[in-house]
């Protein structure tokens, strides 16, 4: 990475965390006082901030196409203003080497967003939401540490999590002996729950002590019983947005292999996957925005700044209406979802083709 390649990256960046500063800010003030409404004797205001600090960054992921529109058109404006645009282009520096500068720090902008999205916004969002819901239900403890447990006579059974609020999975099953022996042992992967109390075990590992000898074997699936009724499970409602990409593709085909409906999950799922290469379509939308040469005036910062702003909403706008109307019009979800972001990328290469 050159020099030019370093500046300019350092200027995006600059401008990226003091839009995200700023309208995380304000969005994190309305929804406090937001929440604030709904504390109890229970959830108690430690508890609100405690939700609001652990739901920032998936309501930042949310927000990230127009942080890095504004982000950029700051930067690039920034450069325009102070003339540095035009002493690039009297030097040499071609739109497309401009352009590979900003995509430089783009690139690396969009891998971190899809790493935050898998690994640090859902699951902080799903933990916050599981940890509300317990506190203002009075069963705070129900799935801690250990998850559920329940014992008949000598037989201990044990769920460590609902998958998707839902689905007991890494189940553990302990029978003892008289003696406080450990006679058999079984691990199911996850299980499905019929009509009765009984549950379909899948993907099981099962060890049982015959005498001296401790024999193994798999199973794909066992059928055991009585536990909890579908009735009796907690109920722990999750939102899409507390769910990775790949736990959201994982409950897709959950979906389907138990012939339920699975369309909006999977529009979900593509929503977050096109979400990075959104935001780093409205980076390159910016540059012919923010990078006009000759738009000096003082009125030119301001100038850019609305029209940025201004796009942003239309976007919002648009990719709701092209997605609401792509499902009603029976479009595949994956299809419906990448077209706004395809429009922005058409619009953006117009815009950058009448600026070499």
């Amino acid at each position: 990475m050159g020099l030019l390649d370093r500046y300019i990256a350092w200027k995006l960046l600059k401008g990226w965390v003091l839009v995200w500063l700023v309208m995380t800010s304000i969005f994190t003030l309305l929804g406090f006082v937001e929440e604030l409404e709904r504390t109890t004797e229970r959830y108690q205001i430690i508890d609100a901030v405690r939700f609001m600090l652990y739901t920032l960054p998936q309501r930042s992921m949310d927000l990230a196409p127009v942080m890095a529109l504004l982000g950029s058109l700051l930067a690039l404006a920034g450069l325009n203003k102070s003339s540095e645009l035009i002493a690039m282009r009297t030097a040499g520096v071609s739109v497309s080497r401009f352009l590979r500068s900003v995509a430089i720090p783009t690139l690396a902008l969009v891998a971190a967003l899809y790493a935050v999205s898998e690994f640090i916004a859902a699951p902080l969002f799903q933990q916050a939401e599981t940890e509300k819901t317990l506190i203002r239900t009075g069963k705070a403890n129900l799935l801690k540490g250990k998850g559920l447990w329940s014992n008949s006579g000598y037989r201990f059974f044990n769920v460590r999590t609902l998958k998707h609020g839902q689905v007991p999975t890494s189940i553990y099953l302990y029978e003892f002996s008289p003696d406080g022996r450990l006679q058999h042992f079984a691990f199911a992967r996850r299980a499905q729950l019929t009509d009765s109390r009984r549950w379909d075990l899948l993907n099981v590992e099962q060890k049982t002590l015959h005498g001296d000898q401790l024999k193994s074997r798999h199973l794909p699936n066992l059928e055991m019983g009585p536990f909890w009724s579908r009735e009796e499970l907690p109920v722990l409602p999750l939102s899409t947005a507390g769910m990775t990409p790949t736990g959201l593709y994982e409950y897709s085909d959950y979906l389907k292999s138990t012939n339920q409906l699975s369309e909006r999950i999977e529009q979900v799922f593509w929503q977050k996957i096109v979400l990075p290469l959104t935001t780093g379509a409205m980076v390159f939308l910016a540059v012919p925005i923010g990078a006009s040469v000759g738009t000096t005036r003082s009125g030119g910062f301001g100038k850019n700044l609305a029209i940025g702003a201004g796009v942003g909403i239309l976007f919002y706008l648009l990719s709701q209406l092209i997605q609401t109307g792509a499902s009603m019009a029976g479009i595949p979800p994956a299809l419906a979802v990448f077209m706004p972001v395809m429009l922005v990328l058409s619009v953006a290469g117009g815009l950058i083709n009448r600026m070499r």
